[in-house]
């Protein structure tokens, strides 16, 4: 015989579904152990482009890591990602700043319009000490992790012609695959 669930068993029941609801923002806001970990849920699958060349790319994500001062006339690495053909091969995925979160509605009216629908956020503390650990020290700084979702290359922002042409063949050559 069965009884009619009581008043008791509805209240455990709440009870049980908020925790585990709690949990779930628990372990989403936690701080993530490595870069990708912080860029995942701001990357999406790329469709993979086949150029004239026969060469099949796939669009890799990446992240570019600023702040306010660098809107004063350091923002070539994100014209770099904005020309030709990398444009193509970059998916930027979420741009961090550094600095208070006030400075983002200003970091915000300096970007390139292109950048509107890309993500502005906050740099997670453990972001800017992995950055660090890789040597970056100043920004910005340029992320790009493969097809797989690994760190494969980071950089500071170009400092002349030559480096931008250079961080273009990099580009190009992380984002080609071999056709089977």
């Amino acid at each position: 015989m069965h009884r009619a669930p009581t008043l008791w068993h509805w209240v455990v029941a709440g009870l049980v579904v908020s925790l585990a609801g709690v949990g779930y923002d628990v372990a989403r806001a936690m701080p993530q152990r490595t870069l990708p970990d912080a860029m995942r849920h701001f990357t999406h699958e790329a469709a993979p482009i086949a150029p004239p060349s026969g060469r099949v790319t796939a669009a890799v994500p990446a992240a570019v890591l600023l702040q306010l001062s660098d809107c004063s006339g350091n923002l070539r690495m994100l014209h770099v990602l904005h020309r030709g053909s990398t444009k193509r091969h970059i998916q930027l995925a979420v741009i961090w700043y550094v600095g208070p979160v006030s400075d983002s509605t200003n970091i915000r009216a300096e970007l390139p319009a292109w950048t509107a629908a890309i993500p502005l956020r906050p740099a997670p503390t453990p972001v800017v000490q992995q950055f660090a650990s890789l040597g970056h020290t100043t920004t910005p700084a340029l992320l790009v992790l493969d097809q797989e979702g690994r760190v494969r290359f980071t950089t500071q922002s170009p400092r002349s012609s030559r480096e931008v042409a250079g961080l273009r063949k990099i580009i190009e050559g992380l984002t080609w695959i071999e056709e089977l």
